[in-house]
């Protein structure tokens, strides 16, 4: 793999990674590294990522965008499934712990 050297601007990078036949989450990762410890710009890693594709011309296809998507919502459901059974557990310890005290 050739190795990057210093870049004088973005331009720089972004055309040495556009050219590179690293594979693509490589050049996204490279790219993000150099946005974290170059540029420091210190946002969310989802943010970062999604800069280093847009500027990369890598970004994501409608198809990995819905699964993105729908697996969000079944991590949304089970949490929130997850949370109302702790709630009703939490119930059933707090009334226990009445009987116990009476």
């Amino acid at each position: 793999m050739e190795e990057l050297g210093l870049f004088k601007d973005d331009t720089d990078i972004i055309e040495e990674l556009k050219s590179n036949n690293m594979p693509d989450y490589l050049k996204i990762k490279t790219y993000k590294d150099h946005l974290l410890n170059e540029k420091k710009y210190y946002y969310p890693d989802a943010l970062i990522e999604w800069i280093a594709r847009e500027h990369l011309g890598l970004q994501r296809s409608e198809e990995e965008l819905f699964k993105i998507r729908e697996e969000a919502l079944s991590n949304m459901k089970r949490i929130e499934e997850e949370d109302k059974i702790g709630k009703e557990q939490c119930k059933k310890i707090e009334e226990e712990n009445k009987i116990k005290i009476l």
